[in-house]
């Protein structure tokens, strides 16, 4: 009797292990908010970014030959070549509120300049060793400068840029024709 009980329990776990493997597949995934979102994507671009950085100084490149490799392959979608527009900061801002938590304003404007001031979002993905995967933040910040400041040649303007405490401030400028 216990051979035939124990036999009828074991068939209707074979019969019935498809169902069982099957609600296991079906659980629920978990839902995000926005912010969530965007902090995750943030945190993937940052990701993204460190890693190219990774590999150019493991391709023997420093982050100042990374930076101007960017600037190259992008810079024909900026506009033509010595177009130069200072509006060129309309897109840096855009590009930097890509990051959550990201702040940014235009704090002088004029016909020939316009700056910009960052509070530098990327800053809380280093740590307090301001390293991220082998990535210094200063690295990162040589990317942004050698980028800019490619861009802005690419567009006949003259870019400048500090970092003032936890402000990254950037100036594009073109000169006014005599």
């Amino acid at each position: 009797m216990r051979i035939a009980v124990s036999l009828i329990l074991l068939v209707l776990v074979i019969v019935n292990m498809p169902l069982i493997a099957q609600q296991q597949a079906q659980m629920d995934l978990p839902t995000y908010t926005l912010e969530q979102r965007w902090e995750r994507a943030s945190s993937q671009y940052m990701v993204r970014s460190v890693a190219g950085i990774a590999y150019a100084k493991a391709m023997g490149q420093s982050a100042e030959k990374y930076g101007e490799f960017c600037a190259e392959l992008f810079a024909p979608g900026w506009g033509e070549p010595s177009s130069g527009s200072v509006s060129i900061i309309r897109g840096v801002r855009r590009n930097m509120l890509l990051w959550s938590g990201a702040e940014f304003k235009i704090t002088e404007s004029s016909k020939t300049s316009m700056t910009g001031r960052a509070n530098r979002p990327w800053a809380k993905y280093f740590g307090e060793d301001h390293t991220w995967y082998g990535v210094t933040s200063d690295e990162l910040e040589t990317v942004l400068h050698v980028f800019n400041q490619r861009l802005a040649n690419y567009l006949v303007l003259q870019y400048e840029d500090r970092i003032d405490g936890d402000w990254f401030y950037m100036t594009f400028s073109r000169n006014e024709a005599p």
